[in-house]
């Protein structure tokens, strides 16, 4: 009879979704044999566990999540004992666990890099689902894009910890050689006395020394040029992971406690930061930070820790698209699996002191074997379909506008920096009218050409640092500068409505369409996203509300 283990080697995603529950069951038969055989899950002789953290940087509002975790007991009910290290510019997480120094680290982009030339460290949750690094430069120099860098004084941390810059500055076509870099001083000064042209950067930190001293910046985020990554990962060896599964996670699930309570209660948060950790920071800058935060965790959204696996292989495939990795195959196993091989072992053991357990795992294997070639073509389909998935995720099919999933990060970035530099923005609600009469007389088709129509109309009329999106349906929605000169706004608006009535050639007819539009306008009518979108929607509807008295 094959082992547990063998079939386990040969099987795909959703076989192994079959042994599973498989453990589940025998779990529910041996539980009481395990428990004597295993022993407590994370104490040893009674002990609580000691395990050390290495932050990436000093103690700041960045790291709360551990804090809290430390702070509320979360660690201490799972038998752990936590002592949390502070970074510094000398300090690298990776290396610090890869040493053995640190058992757990938090890391940047530079930790799935140093998983593919072959270190063996994995993700156990992301905290930031979007990278708050970024390149601050003044704005009397001249700096807009990043191509402006070129020959300028640039500090960066290096290549072990700025691989998103570096995939930046080589997807723009730029060679190291041709910018001016300079190792990081950590000192945010250097760019506002001038030494410097251009300072790496979080958007939740250095921005506000920049504020306080009156400073004008603009703000290069490597998010602009398609470089999204991941930042502040929580991460551990796979060595730590096979000798101690339990400690794992336990230390993953108390950590994930602690930063929903983090986000939950800021100031709370603040106020053990000044007094248990001596935070030098200022109250405002640690309420800023903490604010700054929020859309990078998104934790009102989605949950967190999140881990997309098609994500990571997109930033992968961006390492090798770049020649900054020789191969992705490191990538299998980079993701955390909560349900370890070492468990599939414990289990197998338990199985041979109870005969019940032979008789399961025979009965599985039957089973396996007879859903294996229907299991094989759901995969393959599977495989299809999720290829399909992911390239559509952040278009829209119909018309090639960008789709919810782009608007929304995008606009949040556009906020925080508005935010940071005092610009002005509109945002536009647009709703055809009387949509549904073209697809009752003319057919589906023609409402599509319409769609398409209407898109090319919104799109022709916007810049390359503006966003139109489709957000279903017939409505659209875009996100437009400088709407400190509302009559600019007012003009580009009338213009994108007149392009989009122009009559639009169908068979031997044409087809006229007309389009309701309402602005809300950043910051008066709002700061968050949620508030301009209903605000936007709102005047919309007002629009379309007029447009049918006067039809």
């Amino acid at each position: 009879m094959p082992s547990l283990r063998s079939c386990s080697n040969t099987l795909g995603q959703p076989e192994r979704r079959l042994l599973l529950r498989l453990r589940r069951l025998l779990c529910l038969v041996l539980l009481s044999a395990q428990a004597a055989w295993a022993g407590p899950v994370t104490q040893q002789n009674g002990v609580v566990q000691v395990i050390d953290m290495q932050l990436r940087w000093k103690h700041q509002f960045q790291f709360a999540g551990y804090y809290a975790a430390a702070a509320q007991g979360y660690y201490r009910e799972e038998g752990l004992e936590v002592r949390i290290h502070e970074g510094g510019p000398n300090v690298t997480p990776v290396e610090e666990v890869l040493s053995g120094r640190t058992q757990y680290g938090e890391a940047n982009s530079e930790l799935l890099q140093a998983r593919l030339h072959g270190k063996p460290l994995v993700a156990l949750a992301v905290i930031f689902q979007h990278s708050p690094s970024v390149l601050l430069a003044r704005t009397d120099e001249g700096v807009r894009t990043v191509h402006d860098l070129i020959d300028k004084p640039v500090m960066l941390m290096g290549a072990d910890t700025d691989a998103d810059f570096l995939a930046m500055f080589r997807s723009e076509g730029i060679p190291l050689d041709k910018l001016k870099l300079l190792p990081s001083s950590y000192q945010i000064e250097d760019l506002a006395n001038g030494k410097v042209t251009a300072f790496n950067s979080y958007l939740t930190n250095e921005s506000f020394y920049l504020q306080q001293r009156g400073v004008d910046y603009n703000v290069i985020s490597p998010v602009t040029y398609g470089i999204d990554f991941y930042s502040d990962i929580l991460f551990t060896t796979q060595a730590e992971i096979d000798e101690h599964p339990q400690r794992v996670e336990a230390f993953r699930r108390a950590t994930l406690r602690g930063w929903r309570y983090a986000m939950d209660h800021p100031e709370e948060i603040i106020d053990l930061l000044i007094n248990q950790y001596s935070v030098e920071k200022s109250r405002a800058h640690l309420e800023f930070e903490a604010e700054a935060m929020r859309p990078l965790v998104q934790s009102d959204l989605i949950e967190i820790g999140h881990m997309n696996p098609g994500r990571w292989q997109r930033m992968a495939e961006t390492f090798l698209e770049l020649g900054m990795v020789d191969s992705i195959d490191g990538l299998e196993n980079f993701m955390y699996d909560p349900n370890p091989p070492q468990l599939v072992e414990r289990l197998r053991k338990t199985i041979v002191l109870i005969s019940v357990g032979g008789a399961l795992v025979l009965m599985f294997t039957l089973v396996l074997l007879n859903a294996q070639r229907h299991l094989r073509n759901e995969i393959k389909l599977r495989k299809l379909a999720e290829e399909e998935v992911r390239k559509l995720a952040f278009y829209d099919s119909l018309t090639g506008l960008p789709n919810r999933n782009s608007f929304i990060p995008f606009v949040s970035q556009k906020l925080l920096g508005a935010k940071s530099r005092g610009e002005h923005l509109a945002l536009c609600y647009i709703d055809l009218n009387n949509f549904k009469q073209i697809n009752d007389c003319f057919g589906h088709q023609a409402g599509d050409a319409v769609l398409i129509h209407a898109a090319s109309a919104i799109k022709s009329h916007i810049s390359e640092f503006e966003i139109a999106a489709r957000m279903g349906g017939d409505e659209f929605v875009l996100l437009l500068d400088g709407a400190h000169h509302k009559h600019d706004i007012q003009r580009i608006t009338q213009d994108i409505c007149k392009a989009v009535e122009l009559p639009m050639p169908w068979k031997d007819t044409k087809i006229k369409v007309s389009a309701s539009l309402g602005v809300a306008w950043y910051p008066e009518d709002g700061e968050l996203l949620d508030e301009l979108m209903f605000k936007a929607d709102t005047a919309m509807f007002q629009s379309k509300a007029r447009n049918a008295a006067q039809a």
